[in-house]
């Protein structure tokens, strides 16, 4: 290309320079108002091709430059990216090797090469979660996200992280976002779910989890949905109930029983207000009994208990239990239940009976063991009573069965509508209840006795 245009200059030079041999007539060119040349028209004509000929060669010449310049830093950008790339797969590596600072240094390398890998960011703020620096790993994400706001896997970082700083609204903020990414993510609309839990802000989490029981109608996990519907409702119904509207607290319980007929907090709570709220003690009972009925839960039969012996009145209370019994005596819980009952009356001998009953039963549990050590001691044998304490491996006994979640074991002598160590709802039962799980207790039908 170059070659052709130098043989088109020397062409139109020498066509020029042809054209002023017929042309040698002079004229005289101002440069200022005191100063003129004289010279030919073709020269003028020549000197004007030979500069604008010179301007196109230097304006070539620059853009040529700028397109050279250009190639070299992408060319540079990609060496960048390339190596930036390299490093956080050694950071990776060195991870899974367990050697976090090693993997820290290599993923700022990594982000020093190339400040725009968002991934590099990503798998340091995760380093820094794992050495339990939180703040520098926020620090990290947050000056990263605005580079790519719609980023799901930054997102789903500084959710964790979030989560873990405790820092709720914020947590909320992001479920928010992921969930105007993906509107119908049944992942991300769990997580902000679970960030209204967090929050405490039921009636949000009830709604939201409404949408993901839309979603997952049909589909395998729905069953699982469907409970967890019933916790988050009887929730909402506890921000109800502190806001002061029993009764409509007491329908939406009602709607907790309707999903989950063995959710027992529903039925706590629900006596709870009855005899708390509105002073109905008799309506409370049948409440619990049907509960009791219904989940065969022993919180029931302690609650009726303590609320018993605190008005003075434990013959009722043994009146429930007899009738209880009578109409389903292989009821192994709540005979147990009966005999610590009697035990903590000083009432020997009825203890004593029911203790045989359960004897005959071959039923050999902790639970019993200890009743029946507490019934040697009380009749003054205090050797046997020592022995038998002493085969339960229990120390400082009381007449106090512990309650254990089903779903991480954690024990307490307090009922909770949850488990203060993992939070799930509906998990604490008597440990009596489940070293008992072999057996098979007809439900009582006791809703309508008379209490």
């Amino acid at each position: 290309m170059y070659q052709a245009m130098v043989f088109l200059l020397i062409v139109i030079l020498f066509l020029f320079g042809y054209l002023s041999l017929f042309n040698g007539k002079e004229i005289e060119l101002f440069l200022s108002r005191t100063t003129s040349v004289h010279t030919t028209v073709s020269a003028i004509v020549i000197a004007s091709f030979i500069l604008g000929m010179l301007l196109m060669a230097v304006v070539s010449l620059i853009r040529e430059a700028s397109r050279i310049y250009k190639d070299w830093q992408k060319k540079n950008q990609i060496t960048k990216e390339s190596l930036s790339i390299s490093l956080v797969e050694k950071g990776n590596f060195e991870i899974i090797k367990g050697n976090l600072e090693k993997a820290k240094s290599y993923y700022a390398d990594a982000i020093a090469k190339n400040p725009l890998n968002i991934n590099a960011h990503i798998k340091l703020a995760e380093c820094y979660i794992m050495l339990k620096d939180n703040q520098s790993a926020l620090k990290i994400l947050l000056k990263i996200k605005y580079q790519d706001p719609e980023n799901i896997p930054l997102l789903l970082v500084l959710y964790r992280v979030y989560s873990l700083t405790k820092e709720l609204n914020s947590m909320i903020d992001v479920g928010k976002k992921l969930v105007s990414i993906e509107e119908e993510n049944i992942s991300f609309l769990s997580l902000l779910r679970d960030a209204y839990i967090a929050a405490d802000k039921s009636e949000e989490a009830y709604r939201t989890h409404k949408i993901i029981m839309k979603l997952t109608k049909g589909k395998e996990e729905y069953k699982g949905e469907r409970q967890r519907l019933g916790e988050l409702k009887y929730k909402y119904a506890l921000s109800i109930l502190n806001n002061g509207d029993a009764d409509l607290a007491l329908k939406k319980l009602g709607d907790v029983k309707k999903l989950n007929p063995e959710f027992v907090p529903a039925y706590v709570t629900d006596g709870e207000i009855l005899l708390n709220k509105k002073g109905e003690m008799e309506k409370a009972f049948e409440e619990w009994e049907s509960g009791y009925s219904m989940t065969h839960n022993a919180v029931f039969l302690i609650k009726m208990e303590d609320i018993y012996l605190q008005h003075d009145n434990p013959f009722e209370l043994i009146r429930f239990y007899r009738r209880l019994l009578s109409n389903s005596p292989d009821d192994i819980l709540a005979r147990i239940m009966f005999a610590k009952l009697l035990l903590r009356l000083e009432m020997v001998d009825d203890a004593s009976e029911q203790l045989s009953y359960l004897d005959n039963k071959w039923i050999r549990i902790s639970s019993t063991e200890i009743l029946n050590a507490e019934l040697l001691a009380k009749r003054g044998d205090y050797s046997s009573a020592y022995k038998k304490f002493k085969s339960t491996q229990i120390s400082g006994v009381q007449l106090k069965f512990p309650y254990v979640c089903s779903n991480c074991g954690y024990e307490t002598v307090v009922w909770a509508s949850e488990c203060k160590r993992c939070k799930m709802a509906n998990s604490l039962t008597l440990k009596t209840s489940k070293e008992l799980e072999s057996f098979k207790p007809v439900q009582a039908k006791v809703r309508n006795l008379p209490v």
